[in-house]
């Protein structure tokens, strides 16, 4: 009993734990919230680590100092036999004398120490990792105004879906007043059974957009969550409600212009392929220094009667590489790679010119259309409180008395709808200000 205790508290803890809630006020802490825990951005940042390293290894590779270091230790099992003229060691003259050469033990520790002193495919690197690190950096800036504008839209679209969920379920229940007004007619005999059936469709389908509406928030809380990386336990509630009293702002512009950035870089990086394909022909002047200790021995290793021979040698070394087709071929592949990029920049500066004049396009558009939703609502609801009035003095017939409950819902469902359509076109703008 008291382990079974044990294991439901431990349950219970883990279920707690699980069960976070995070409450978001608006947009700012929900970007901020992204901004410390979405992997998007964490693996931006490994991308810089990444660059930023590469740009290190690229600064050291200028001297490019190297030291090769051997050691070893070899023992000759069998020396060598030269035979050499008799008469040389007081023999008869036309005989020979066999005469064993070389050492037995050979011991042999050499350093190579050696520094570039001109190498400029090296410095040619250099300046390619430099422009790396500036175009990984501004290439992580784009992907992440992307995902700010794609949380932004999912931010909006729940602010809008939970107003329309509350319009709806407060028209459902207009629906049901509805519903009893034309039933009570009916039990009077005043209006047909066919009436009577339509207002119990029109309920039973104002009831099913409502579901819907229900699940199609939770599917975008689920994309919410999927972009800032929130663990699908995690409970999160938008309490941001829609403020339909927005003002035209002339002035909202923006001149983002990192696409074109990123475009330019890649120019540069470009260019700095051709520069070192073009410097790889080059020659390499390197500072070499040679320094041994080697030790000769018929007796045994590390001998203490014999002598340890110091060779050493300073110099410059030249390294000259030989022409050949591939660094041919590619020189002039990088020479088209950059012509290429010359021309897609001159596209992207148009492309991105266009974006920003877009922005302020959708802006004004949507701004037009709330306006307009606007009054169409309050045009659909007096219509419908007409209709209302006048079904009630027998006067108008229950099918236009539901077409005009129905335009009036769709109408309140449109505006709040053209609202979150405003509040991202105005987010958008503003992310493209802020990320740039």
């Amino acid at each position: 009993m008291k382990q079974l205790i044990i294991i439901l508290l431990m349950y219970l803890s883990f279920q707690a734990v699980n069960a976070q809630e995070l409450y978001f006020n608006n947009l700012d802490s929900l970007l901020i919230y992204a901004e410390d825990n979405s992997m998007t951005i964490k693996n931006m940042e490994q991308n810089t680590l990444i660059a930023k390293w590469q740009k290190i290894a690229a600064q050291a590779g200028i001297v490019n100092f190297r030291m090769q270091t051997n050691f070893s230790m070899t023992d000759n099992i069998e020396l060598p036999v030269t035979y050499l003229p008799g008469e040389a060691f007081g023999g008869e003259p036309g005989t020979v004398k066999e005469v064993t050469t070389g050492q037995k033990y050979i011991t042999n520790l050499n350093i190579m120490p050696q520094i570039d002193l001109i190498n400029p495919t090296n410095w040619a690197k250099l300046r390619s990792a430099k422009v790396g690190s500036e175009l990984t950096n501004v290439s992580n800036l784009i992907a992440k105004k992307t995902l700010f504008e794609s949380i932004s839209a999912a931010y909006y679209n729940i602010v809008s879906l939970q107003e329309q969920v509350e319009i709806t379920k407060k028209t459902l229940l207009t629906a049901d007043s509805l519903l009893i007004n034309i039933q009570n007619k009916y039990n009077q005999g005043i209006v047909r059974l066919q009436d009577l059936n339509d207002t119990k469709i029109n309920k039973l389908t104002t009831a099913d957009k409502l579901f819907q509406l229900k699940k199609t928030l939770e599917q975008q809380y689920y994309s919410l969550k999927i972009l800032c990386d929130i663990p699908e336990t995690t409970k999160i509630t938008i309490k941001e409600k829609p403020d339909y009293d927005n003002q035209y702002i002339p002035d909202l512009v923006t001149d983002n212009q990192l696409k074109y950035e990123q475009s330019l870089l890649e120019i540069e990086k470009a260019q700095a392929e051709v520069t070192q394909n073009q410097y790889m022909q080059f020659p390499v002047v390197s500072l070499v220094f040679y320094d041994a200790w080697q030790q000769n021995s018929n007796n045994s290793f590390f001998d203490n009667r014999a002598d340890w021979i110091n060779p050493k040698y300073i110099g410059l070394k030249i390294s000259l590489p030989f022409p050949n087709i591939n660094a041919f071929t590619q020189t002039k592949t990088a020479k088209i790679n950059k012509t290429i990029s010359i021309q897609n920049a001159e596209h992207t500066k148009l492309q991105n010119d266009f974006e920003n004049k877009q922005m302020k396009l959708d802006y004004e558009k949507a701004y037009s259309q709330l306006e307009t939703a606007r009054q169409i609502k309050e045009l659909k609801e007096q219509n419908y409180t007409l209709a209302l009035n006048q079904f009630n003095e027998d006067i108008l017939s229950s099918d236009k008395l539901l077409i005009a409950f129905n335009d009036m819902l769709v109408s309140r469902l449109n505006y709040s709808s053209a609202l979150a359509d405003l509040l991202y076109a105005v987010s958008k703008i503003n992310i493209n200000n802020k990320v740039k």
